[in-house]
């Protein structure tokens, strides 16, 4: 019934206390006929000492659950709220959803949400999910909570993408993955051409929410980015492709890139992948 653990531990309680009172009473009373008799009496114990008697035998047969509960089933949990403690942060980043009006932004909506997670790798002491187990989680409506503990992370980063012309909406929220509140979210209206930009303050406002160090590199100082907005976006295509791995996929890839490295020949990114 998904009650939280203060309800079923009282209720845990309660079962142990009563389940011997039960035995007991269960033992002293019949039912006959409709009607609520006492069990004629029986050679052999009787009084205090039946009663001492079947209390025990109530308490032995609730301390199994009970132990399991308080006991075993806490140790258990125990290594995973250490995990969900701040000795190491760990961010899950999910695929943004795509909320441009014709709904074929898909693979630009994937695309930041992937170089934001190259950012967030670069940061030392936060442990980043990698692509292929945090993506597999993309047009699935789980819960937040459910995905931070398949994944066994502390924190999930969701958002969406709304690409209109060359105007941009990107929405990030950073949602802690044990309870499913909010630590930090933030809507961003920009150019398309300021895309790299808002892609690194995303970076720096999760690493910040999670009082962390700020990202050691930056789009400025990134010897391998691009300045050409038109060539990114062919490259993103073209990774978008070579990710779904349809039949013709290969060739259409092939041919962003050779698109992005015509509009910027010193665009490492899309030379790299075109040799792999």
């Amino acid at each position: 019934m998904h009650w939280p653990d203060e309800v079923l531990s009282y209720v845990v309680v309660a079962l142990g206390v009563g389940f011997p009172l039960v035995v007991s009473l269960a033992w002293i009373f019949d039912v006959n006929a409709g009607h609520v008799e006492r069990t004629a009496p029986t050679q052999g114990m009787t009084g205090t000492r039946l009663g001492l008697v079947l209390v025990g035998i109530g308490v032995i047969a609730a301390a199994p659950g009970t132990i399991w509960y308080f006991a075993v089933r806490g140790i258990a949990r125990r290594p995973a709220a250490v995990a969900q403690g701040s000795v190491q942060p760990s961010i899950a980043v999910l695929p943004f959803a795509d909320m441009s009006p014709a709904g074929d932004q898909s693979y630009f909506s994937d695309g930041i949400a992937e170089e934001i997670l190259e950012k967030l790798a670069q940061v030392d002491g936060v442990r980043i999910i990698g692509r292929t187990s945090s993506f597999s989680f993309k047009g699935k409506a789980d819960d937040l909570r459910t995905i931070g503990q398949r994944l066994g992370v502390t924190h999930v980063l969701e958002g969406s993408v709304r690409r209109a012309s060359d105007q941009l909406r990107i929405t990030a929220q950073l949602i802690n993955a044990s309870d499913g509140s909010h630590v930090w979210s933030e809507t961003y209206d920009r150019r398309l051409t300021d895309v790299f930009a808002v892609q690194d303050e995303i970076a720096k406002a999760v690493v910040e929410a999670l009082k962390m160090r700020l990202l050691r590199k930056t789009p400025n100082n990134d010897p391998y980015a691009t300045v050409n907005a038109e060539a990114h976006n062919q490259y993103l295509m073209a990774r978008q492709q070579f990710n779904v791995g349809m039949k013709d996929g290969t060739r259409y890839a092939m041919q962003a890139l050779e698109k992005a490295i015509a509009l910027d020949p010193n665009y490492v990114p899309a030379h790299a992948l075109q040799v792999t």
